[in-house]
């Protein structure tokens, strides 16, 4: 009896986990990405309460950037373990920055419901070349000291100059006005560079160790980091009197303290108090906010990691996040664009605050099927990167120097 076809559809299936590709990463982005669709499509309050979707509110997102700097160390590796020299890989890294912030200047361009993330991504990997070569020990450090330090600086420069919070898309009109675009780029917008770094920084050092042989370790510093970070929040808020500061300074000024601490405070607090920075509500960027949000990142990474590891051969069961996830940049881009044409057939209200169950799931279900029936069916018959993912990967190696073929040589390349 011939075993061809069990070997022909072995082959097919091992697109879907190439040999060598850190599976559970790309598991981890596609969970990123379909949480992160839940709060851009269902309500996070209905009727000024919090709704089920804040779950993911801050999460999903903070997920997303540290595996953003996963995805930086991965892709340029190989190329600094074989030569050393970081302007070897500085020219494919500032062509891949440039390239995101030019598409997501086109989103912001496009998009009237959703704060699109791609500018200060592309920002944040043209920093991280500085830390590019640094160890893990120093990176893991350093994310932690940036965590604490950062919202305080902001805070400190908020306050002094009476830079209010911003939720606008950043696109080409923004370019206009270069001061306010860096304002609101590194202080006052939805993804504040000064403290989404921190996240950049931890993904790189989690990059930078062996993740396979370190599971427990991430997964038990996730769930700690949880801990400090609500419990020392709760603490401030509950036994050290911030609840009552906070109080009255929200009745003073107007602010919704209760989305605040439970829904969304749209990328940094008011600067009128230094109590808010004792809070650790979803897009805070405080420093609880942000270390509670890196352990449900570092906790989700090993989950998603172990279940690939487990599976070993069939991890391509875990296509239907793993697929999306290893084309990140491809699947977050026609998500936006696809939000524009969705949103008025089930949300004909903009920024409501409740909606018609079925509608929003329908809406939901559009998304999250299309994108994972695309992903798979691309991975399957086309090519193991997305449509963007393959472009800019080009475009990335036609500005390095020739450099040595490297199993990770997929992971992040062009992806966010």
């Amino acid at each position: 009896m011939s075993t061809q076809p069990a070997t022909t559809s072995a082959g097919i299936l091992a697109r879907l986990s190439p040999h060598g590709r850190l599976v559970g990463l790309d598991a981890a982005r596609g969970l990123a990405l379909l949480t992160m669709m839940i709060t851009h499509i269902f309500p996070l309050t209905d009727e000024a309460m919090p709704t089920w979707a804040t779950v993911f509110s801050g999460r999903a997102s903070a997920l997303f950037a540290v595996l953003a700097g996963c995805s930086l160390v991965l892709s340029t590796r190989s190329t600094l373990a074989a030569t050393g020299r970081l302007r070897d890989v500085a020219p494919g890294v500032l062509v891949r920055a440039a390239s995101i912030i030019v598409i997501g200047l086109v989103l912001g361009a496009i998009t009237t419901n959703l704060a699109v993330i791609l500018v200060n991504y592309g920002v944040m990997f043209g920093i991280a070349l500085l830390f590019l070569r640094l160890r893990a020990w120093a990176l893991f450090t350093l994310a932690g000291v940036w965590m604490v330090v950062s919202p305080i600086v902001s805070m400190w420069l908020r306050s002094s100059f009476g830079l209010e919070p911003s939720y606008l898309p950043m696109s080409w009109t923004d370019l206009g006005s270069l001061q306010n675009a860096v304002v609101e780029l590194v202080l006052t917008g939805y993804y504040p560079i000064l403290q989404w770094m921190a996240y950049i920084l931890l993904g790189m050092a989690v990059a930078k160790i062996d993740i396979g042989k370190h599971l427990t370790a991430l997964f038990v510093a996730g769930v700690a980091l949880v801990f400090i970070g609500r419990g020392s929040s709760w603490l401030l808020l509950n036994v050290a009197g911030g609840m009552q500061e906070l109080e009255a300074v929200a009745a003073a000024s107007g602010a919704d303290l209760t989305a605040a601490l439970f829904v969304n405070s749209y990328g940094v607090t008011p600067p009128d108090s230094w109590w808010w920075l004792a809070i650790a509500g979803p897009h805070s960027a405080t420093p609880f906010d942000l270390i509670s949000t890196a352990g449900t990142s570092l906790a989700a990474i090993a989950v998603c990691q172990a279940a690939a590891i487990l599976l070993g051969r069939r991890a391509w069961l875990l296509a239907p996040l793993s697929a999306p996830g290893s084309m990140p940049l491809t699947v977050y881009a026609a998500h936006v664009v696809l939000v524009e044409i969705t949103h008025p057939f089930f949300q004909p209200a903009p920024m409501i605050e409740s909606g018609d169950p079925v509608k929003l799931t329908t809406e939901y279900a559009i998304h999250a099927v299309s994108f994972i029936v695309f992903a798979i069916v691309w991975k399957l018959f086309v090519s193991p990167r997305g449509p963007l993912e393959g472009v800019i990967a080009s475009l990335v190696k036609a500005v390095s120097p020739k450099r040595p073929e490297r199993e990770e040589s997929r992971e992040g390349s062009g992806g966010v």
